[in-house]
């Protein structure tokens, strides 16, 4: 059985959570498994560098948070936080050594230390952008996830249609190149293949998809579309255990999308189980879909040979849930 922390949206934000809870997901599908803790707005929950330790943005108030698991079981205990420099973070990513969390209001990536027992230090520094884009949601950069690795931080800014990429040296980071994307692209979430090690890129606003390479000099490589209708907005970026296939969701018109990585084309669609589709995660061969306003977790089977999903099982009622963190600890 696989446990999931499952983040939310609670009432400051519009949602009816109180915090982070957790599903199992076992041989009679998913079930409720505890509710974690009480804190405001996790809507990103992330595992840290050391075990039974997890981080979750605070939404509605500016701030990271730390959280370590009691044992084995559903209880987290809170070890303390910081605020971040700007508004609405939004996505968390870690290293050994860095948290980065993407403050979507105010465009900036801030950068936190992390100790050995995975506690969070004050602000190392801010990653800062300028610029904005064509459509009603680009009005000035908005930050919207990291992708840490080695030295390297790659960040995609929603509201300027640009991938930065900056690199450590010195103590700090620095910017080193940005890639340019088509206006109106609204560049939203990273799914790294694992077995190409190709990086691809979600675009939210029109559905478009990217796949990025050149080595240190990173450019768009290829580009394709999830078939998203006029309206949609696209969330979540998971690709399949052997890399040929990518799953997307279109809140709007409720869809879970299934794309052909060496393509970056569609190759099938359903519906998410639910209403807007945001946070998504792959167990194995099951593609699990959180539906923010319905309160439900959809589960999908995948085929190995088409990558098809097929909804096994009845979606799971749970408060407004954002994301969904396997746990296999």
């Amino acid at each position: 059985m696989t446990l999931l922390w499952v983040g939310s949206y609670t009432e400051n934000m519009g949602g009816f959570s109180r915090g982070i809870s957790a599903v199992r997901l076992g041989d009679k599908g998913l079930e409720f498994a505890g509710f974690g803790v009480a804190t405001s707005s996790p809507s990103y929950v992330i595992h840290a560098p050391v075990p039974n330790v997890l981080y979750a943005v605070d939404e509605a108030n500016g701030r990271v948070e730390a959280f370590r698991r009691k044992g084995k079981s559903s209880t987290l205990v809170s070890i303390g936080g910081q605020a971040t420099s700007g508004t609405q973070p939004c996505h968390l990513a870690a290293t050994d050594q860095w948290l980065y969390a993407a403050n979507y209001g105010t465009g900036q990536v801030d950068v936190f230390p992390l100790d050995a027992e995975g506690g969070i230090g004050a602000l190392h520094q801010s990653l800062l952008s300028s610029g904005s884009g064509p459509k009603p949601e680009q009005d000035g950069p908005h930050a919207h996830s990291t992708l840490a690795f080695g030295d390297t931080a790659i960040t995609a800014d929603l509201g300027t249609d640009r991938v930065n990429v900056y690199r450590w040296s010195g103590g700090q980071l620095g910017l080193e190149s940005s890639v340019e994307l088509p206006p109106g692209t609204g560049p939203r979430d990273f799914a790294v293949s694992p077995t190409a090690g190709k990086i691809f890129l979600l675009g939210e606003l029109g559905g478009a998809v990217f796949a990025l390479g050149g080595g240190r000099n990173l450019q768009v490589v290829q580009a394709g579309h999830s078939g998203a209708a006029p309206g949609d907005h696209a969330a979540g970026l998971v690709a399949d255990a052997t890399g040929r296939f990518l799953y997307t969701a279109l809140r709007g018109s409720n869809r879970i999308v299934a794309i052909a990585a060496a393509t970056l084309e569609p190759i099938a669609d359903l519906p998410s189980g639910g209403d807007i589709p945001r946070g998504l995660c792959r167990v194995g061969n099951l593609l699990l879909v959180a539906n923010q306003n319905s309160g439900t977790i959809a589960a999908f089977q995948l085929d190995p040979q088409s990558g098809v999903p097929l909804m096994v099982g009845t979606p799971m009622f749970i408060d407004s849930p954002t994301c969904l963190l396997p746990d296999f600890s």
